[in-house]
């Protein structure tokens, strides 16, 4: 199994596609860096009871910029998961569509070892999806704007918490770890439907449809009831970490879900590919 995993991981590092993913974050963090070049964060912020609160000294900081990427759901929550889709999407139906998951298959390695090799393969590249963004855009936050503190200028209107650098950049590791948990059950996800599929394009197709009825059903009133089992109502858990005191049970609940989602959809895709004919 530890070869394959070491052949699958070689071969996700070759590919032009996730490649091709990590382009599109750093092109997205270069339009968030310069909106906030041209557009600067206003000094003067929405507080509690109608009020407001101003912020003097420097508010356009790095690990703002970091911090706007992580918060905003444009990110986190929509672009990393259609990456990841994609990329999942052709672990197993690629390896079908191609002719290749035959040969794979007579090597000395079992289907369960293979399977776990590409989950794995599908983890990693999701952890590295969100160090990507995390580090690039403090990278190119301290290019530009320089260190600083934080000023978590999206925080809902539930008063203003101000970190300075050292816990700002302890915040943002949180928050991007949490977040790349979450992408790991979409990628989990995302291999089921691989597994399912004889063509790479479909499986992805299917992973981005869950997400997308699952985002519906979520911001619809009449299941509100189901909104605490779907899957999109905790890729925002790192949003968690910039709480003024860090709500650790709902962390955990969040956590406890997205492990349960993961679990399944590998469980399943073991089901898939132990009981599915591989003629070719």
């Amino acid at each position: 199994m530890l070869r394959a995993l070491s052949v699958e991981l070689t071969k996700a590092a070759r590919q032009r596609l996730g490649l091709a993913g990590l382009g599109s974050l750093a092109v997205l963090v270069g339009l968030f860096a310069w909106g906030m070049w041209v557009h600067p964060v206003p000094t003067r912020l929405p507080g509690t009871a109608g009020g407001e609160f101003v912020v003097g000294g420097k508010i356009t900081t790095a690990p703002l910029l970091s911090y706007m990427l992580l918060r905003v759901p444009v990110a986190t929550t929509l672009l990393l998961p259609l990456l990841l889709a994609v990329f999942t999407g052709g672990l197993l139906a690629g390896e079908r569509h191609l002719g290749t998951l035959r040969t794979l298959l007579t090597r000395p390695v079992t289907r369960t070892g293979l399977l776990v090799a590409k989950l794995l393969t599908s983890w990693v590249y999701a952890l590295a999806l969100s160090a990507f963004l995390g580090l690039f855009s403090l990278l190119l936050g301290y290019l530009l704007f320089g260190p600083g503190d934080l000023v978590p200028v999206l925080g809902g209107g539930h008063g203003l918490t101000i970190f300075d650098h050292q816990q700002a950049l302890g915040r943002l590791a949180l928050g991007y770890g949490l977040a790349a948990i979450g992408l790991t059950a979409v990628a989990s996800l995302g291999l089921f439907f691989s597994s399912l599929c004889d063509n790479p394009l479909t499986a992805a197709g299917l992973t981005v449809a869950f997400l997308f009825i699952s985002a519906a059903l979520q911001v619809l009133p009449y299941f509100d009831s189901w909104k605490p089992y779907l899957l999109t109502s905790y890729l925002d858990v790192g949003n968690h970490a910039f709480a003024k005191r860090i709500p650790w049970p709902e962390i955990g609940t969040a956590l406890a879900y997205l492990g349960g989602y993961s679990a399944s959809a590998a469980l399943l895709a073991g089901v898939v590919l132990g009981r599915r004919d591989v003629l070719c």
